[in-house]
């Protein structure tokens, strides 16, 4: 419904503007036939270029997961967002009945003509004038031409009899019906457009300057032609489908009649059209949105997406006294690109995208956005962040050793964050061990568990599976010839609200997971955990329709493709692309700062009794939106630990009160937010009770 209303808004303004251009710049040009293209091809454009939408491309960021504060931060993006509306009544619904009721009134009407002028064709006396079948009827006395039939009234003279057929053959030679019928058409389907009432008589009046131009060439007499058209002045013509001879008669119609030159150059007026075609299609446009695939926190730390300039950006980054700062983390915005500087606070970027923003972060400083110079070396001061609070301040914990890092199976002294950096581009795998399966491997240094790491090479001879890492447009299979973040609004555009849902009042965020094999079908179609099954399989039955892919145009990337459809339902009956926010100009900020948000996670957290039997233990890292009313909504699991402890994450952050909710552009809106909830067993914990 509401996508026909967009259509019938976007053709009435095609309408309107074609109709716009004839009355300021043609209505009193003498180019009558190139005239009557121009309008026949604005009635057929208003028809159908409301089916094209303009697109333009809006790239927005991947979440980066930036740990700062005891939390998890998902850094700003680009992209408006689209605030819920939830309405009580649906006004959409009853203007559709109005206008719908309009159409069957008109329609109604202009049958009932119809039908008249068939009666009296039966009952008329009919005489065939060459092509034209000549009705007398004592009924109209104006005299006006249907299809092929001329209507006549019997009292005319011989002289107005053949003047009148001189002009109406006119008509019927050049197929001004098929005119009359297209403008009824659109007549109809917008009725509530003036508009399209003007140019209903525009078209017909163009029609009376083509026969009159013509008949005036065929008549001998002039002025018998014109004192016949004087004769019909006060007749009414009889339906929108005809063509009265006395139609548009005023002293315009009689200057038109007469022959004058006219500069051919006059008809370049015409051009005027392209410029307003430009503007209502840029008002019509609509955003494309699109982004990487999303990745996890791990992954963003080891990935590297394909550059698109050749400038490589390099700096150092100190601490507030000047010394080299290691272990900041440097993104690039709108990419997966990052780096972590090394032992001397070095950082390189060997390309990186122009228009971007480099994020420093660390824990305990504030988040550093700067421009990257890419004529000269770098110097970034990190500055520190007063309001920082340590988790362990609010739960602290037992000091602990730091686990030892295990590179392709040898043990080194190397720091993780410098084994991630130095091997960011050859990460074939990692797996953490707990302390008692690390002691186990790696005798009693372990004790504080370990971390190992394995080259690509490495990994792959260990049989190990090695994630495929996509980082040009070549190596994602495409739908339809585009990317595959088009699917989303493809399936989006073809999902019908459930009539359940509605019913039971179920609304949110909605996300259901798929992949393409190897030969472009799209498999394993299933909600994620935390989707409402029933906004879920409507999402699901549209994806199960979806077309066949397009394998990557790069072949060594054609394996199994993992994605998912994310959508917004709005009750009553509104089904969008769930449109969020990455960074905004104002990030959302928790009541009290982060010392409230820690105190309110910690005071209503749960440790689930099974899972601190079993020793579970772990970080679970949230995903949520912080709307644009400042609820927190969406919670989902970006890396879990276990069901029980997953579970217990998502109850106590579903419980967290309302934020200060982001800002873009002075206006509130949906923000993507990453929190991490770590549940430890203090050593020597009872695990039994």
């Amino acid at each position: 419904m509401e996508q026909a209303a967009f259509y019938l808004l976007k053709s009435a303004a095609w309408l309107t503007g074609f109709t716009l251009l004839y009355l300021l710049f043609l209505r009193k040009e003498r180019f009558f036939m190139l005239k009557r293209i121009y309008l026949l091809s604005g009635l057929v454009l208003s028809l159908l270029l409301p089916l094209v939408t303009l697109h333009y491309r809006i790239e927005l960021p991947a979440p980066l997961v930036q740990e700062t504060q005891g939390m998890n931060t998902i850094q700003p993006s680009s992209t408006e967002a689209v605030a819920e509306i939830v309405e009580k009544s649906d006004p959409l619904k009853w203007f559709m009945i109005f206008y719908a009721a309009g159409i069957l009134f008109l329609l109604g009407r202009t049958l009932q003509y119809l039908f008249s002028v068939y009666r009296t064709v039966r009952h008329g006396q009919i005489n065939r004038e060459g092509d034209a079948l000549l009705v007398r009827t004592e009924k109209y006395t104006s005299a006006f031409s249907f299809f092929n039939y001329v209507f006549i009234n019997p009292s005319l003279s011989g002289r107005e009899v053949r003047e009148i057929l001189n002009h109406e053959m006119v008509h019927l030679r050049q197929k001004h019906w098929f005119d009359l019928l297209l403008i009824e058409i659109m007549s109809l389907i917008q009725w509530m457009n003036p508009f399209a009432w003007i140019c209903s008589a525009l078209v017909r009046q163009n029609h009376e300057h083509l026969a009159d131009e013509e008949a005036l060439q065929r008549t001998s007499d002039p002025a018998g032609y014109r004192a016949a058209l004087l004769n019909q002045v006060f007749s009414a013509r009889l339906i929108t489908l005809s063509n009265s001879f006395n139609f548009s008669f005023n002293t315009n119609r009689f200057e038109m009649m007469k022959k004058k030159n006219y500069s051919p150059y006059r008809k370049l007026k015409l051009l005027f059209v392209l410029p307003v075609a430009a503007a209502i299609l840029y008002a019509f446009a609509s955003p494309k949105y699109v982004s990487p695939d999303p990745v996890t926190p791990f992954e963003l730390t080891i990935m590297q997406a394909e550059a698109v300039t050749q400038v490589p950006v390099r700096g150092v980054v100190y601490r507030e006294d000047e010394t080299p700062f290691p272990g900041v983390s440097v993104n690039v915005s709108g990419t997966t690109l990052m780096t972590i500087t090394g032992p001397d606070g070095r950082f390189e970027f060997r390309s990186i995208p122009e228009n971007v923003i480099l994020l420093f972060t660390h824990k305990g400083y504030k988040y550093l956005p700067i421009k990257p110079q890419y004529d000269k070396e770098m110097s970034v001061k990190m500055i520190p962040d007063p309001d920082y609070v340590d988790p362990a301040t609010i739960q602290p914990d037992p000091a602990r050793k730091r686990p030892v890092v295990v590179v392709d199976g040898v043990v080194t002294d190397e720091t993780e964050g410098a084994v991630m950096q130095r091997m960011r581009d050859d990460l074939g795998a990692f797996n953490s061990l707990k302390p008692e399966e690390a002691v186990k491997k790696y005798g009693d240094r372990a004790a504080s568990g370990a971390v190992e790491y394995w080259s690509v090479k490495k990994a792959k001879e260990l049989g190990m599976k090695v994630p495929l890492r996509r980082k040009s447009e070549n190596d994602f299979p495409t739908f339809e010839g585009n990317s595959y973040l088009a699917f989303n609004e493809w399936v989006i555009s073809r999902t019908v609200y459930p009539g359940e849902a509605v019913r039971l009042g179920v609304s949110g965020w909605a996300r259901v997971s798929y992949t393409v094999d190897n030969d472009g079908n799209v498999t394993d179609i299933k909600p994620t955990t935390g989707t409402n099954s029933i906004l879920g399989n409507a999402l699901a039955e549209v994806i199960r329709t979806s077309p066949r892919w397009t394998p990557p145009l790069n072949p060594e990337m054609n394996e199994p493709f993992t994605s998912e459809v994310v959508a917004r339902f709005t009750l009553p009956d509104k089904v969008k692309v769930a449109e969020t926010f990455v960074v905004v100009e104002e990030m959302p900020k928790f009541p009290g700062g982060d010392q409230a948000l820690f105190n309110h996670l910690y005071e209503n957290l749960k440790y689930p009794p099974e899972a601190k039997t079993q020793g579970i233990q772990g970080k679970v890292i949230l995903r949520f939106v912080i709307t644009a009313e400042g609820k927190v909504a969406d919670v989902t699991i970006v890396r879990g630990v276990h069901p029980l402890l997953d579970q217990e994450a998502i109850r106590v952050m579903n419980t967290v009160p309302d934020w200060i909710p982001g800002k873009q552009g002075g206006r509130t809106v949906d923000v993507y937010y990453s929190v991490p909830i770590s549940f430890a067993l203090k050593e020597g914990t009872d695990t039994s009770k």
